[in-house]
């Protein structure tokens, strides 16, 4: 299936004139295809499409970008409504291709995304991803997190069109102070108990990010998620330290703030090492609520348009 579309969007044909006539039947089209099977194929065709007909591009009219921009919200909106239904841990293949899609919007439309009512119920969906064990919808989970943080600070992942707009970057600092708390242990249970391998460093990297827009906000965060873990783990003293730690990186600025990263990876090493490797259901009690900690769920998405 994925190969017989990526035909049509071939940049022989794409980036000629024969495209543009069928363009909205093929939209359409997809947009039926997708919420009809649910298959990631037709989410990987968007973002192609999506790059192709990108507001970058020569040769291509603002109506066509226009009506590209409309055809990925209305395949957005259908994930959307998709996730809300189904868990998850039933739709890995799809949440990674959705994801991938929504980095290219993030890189192509970031003045039309972060602003449309779409973009915070995309963010929570996205937080609620993290629950998952698998590793590529993980990844591109957290390569999507990363960089809508990003947009929160001065220095975006686009910096091609001069610096960061003040209401984007304010509208990305709103959404992560209303979702930052759950955001933060999500993550840090991933990196503790959840997360493959080969997610660690997005995952610290995510953690790196919030502290250099929100350091007091995301410090606190931090002391309130592992003050969540189970009596028996990590003892007082532990925790009293970590946070001592990060309080005084923070206290020596920027070069400070990137040392709170190894901080952060220790005490997650540490833990994943004493506690989930040895006895895995000892980790899995803080997801389930028991102890002293609380569970775990998924945002709840609710997308309208």
């Amino acid at each position: 299936m994925r190969e017989s579309l990526q035909l049509l969007i071939s940049p022989q044909f794409a980036r000629g004139t024969a495209m543009a006539p069928i363009l909205p039947q093929m939209a359409n089209k997809l947009a039926t295809g997708f919420q009809v099977s649910k298959q990631g194929c037709f989410l990987w065709v968007t973002s192609a499409i999506l790059r192709e007909f990108s507001e970058d591009r020569e040769h291509v009219d603002e109506n066509t970008t226009e009506a590209i921009y409309a055809f990925f919200e209305a395949q957005s909106t259908n994930m959307l409504h998709i996730m809300s239904d189904v868990a998850p841990r039933d739709l890995p293949d799809v949440i990674e291709d959705f994801y991938r899609l929504m980095l290219d919007a993030l890189l192509y439309y970031p003045h039309k995304l972060i602003p449309s009512p779409l973009f915070a119920p995309i963010f929570q969906a996205g937080v609620s991803v993290l629950v998952l064990e698998q590793r590529e919808p993980v990844l591109a989970t957290l390569h999507y997190l990363r960089d809508v943080i990003g947009y929160g600070g001065d220095n975006p992942p686009r910096t091609g069109d001069g610096p960061n707009p003040p209401a984007i970057k304010q509208a990305v600092q709103e959404l992560i102070l209303a979702n930052g708390e759950l955001l933060v242990k999500q993550i840090m249970a991933g990196m503790m108990i959840t997360f493959p391998d080969d997610c660690f460093t997005d995952g610290s990297g995510a953690l790196l990010g919030l502290f250099e827009i929100l350091p007091q906000q995301t410090a606190a965060w931090v002391d309130k998620t592992v003050r969540l873990l189970p009596q028996g783990t990590i003892k007082e003293p532990e925790i009293d330290k970590l946070m001592n730690g990060i309080r005084d990186r923070l206290s020596q600025g920027q070069d400070g703030v990137r040392k709170v990263r190894s901080l952060l990876q220790d005490f997650t090493n540490v833990y994943r090492r004493r506690y989930v490797a040895p006895r895995d259901g000892l980790g899995r009690k803080w997801e389930m609520g028991a102890g002293k900690g609380t569970p775990i769920r998924a945002a709840s998405v609710v997308a309208s348009k």
